[in-house]
């Protein structure tokens, strides 16, 4: 039986701190079978089973000083128990472009019940900079 957990952040940006993971966090809940939704934040299935996790990020447009020509860099990942043994998965690193930025990337694993996961970010930037839209998503088909 497939299960599905839909995270949405879309109205208000989150800015990230440069040279930092941070933990993606989101404004609503679009989809919460047996209740997956951990703090807007995390996925926690609650079973094993097969998965395929998936993430939409946006991020802003950068703005760079005038004579700064130092590439930028952007990467997300797949965290599992962020909060305790961290272990991460399905990296995505990418070259910051002047415009937005949009990044899809899925992953498919086999996972453990009660296994906490949530979306990293990072970049390089010299100051925060703002991750305008985000959507994860968890899809598990149990045993």
């Amino acid at each position: 039986m497939a299960t599905v957990c839909k995270l949405y952040r879309g109205e208000k940006p989150q800015l990230i701190p440069p040279n930092e993971w941070t933990l993606v966090t989101y404004e609503k809940t679009l989809s919460n079978d047996r209740s997956m939704m951990r703090d807007l934040s995390l996925i926690m299935p609650p079973f094993d089973g097969d998965f395929i996790w998936a993430r939409n990020l946006r991020w802003a447009a950068i703005t760079v000083p005038d004579g700064d020509l130092r590439p930028r860099q952007f990467m997300s990942r797949f965290i599992r128990d962020p909060h305790g043994i961290r272990d991460d998965t399905g990296a995505d690193d990418r070259t910051a472009t002047p415009g937005r930025s949009w990044q899809t990337v899925a992953w498919p694993f086999k996972g453990q019940a009660g296994m906490q996961v949530g979306v990293e970010v990072w970049h390089d930037h010299h100051l925060p900079w703002p991750l305008e839209h985000a959507q994860f998503v968890g899809e598990t088909n149990d045993y």
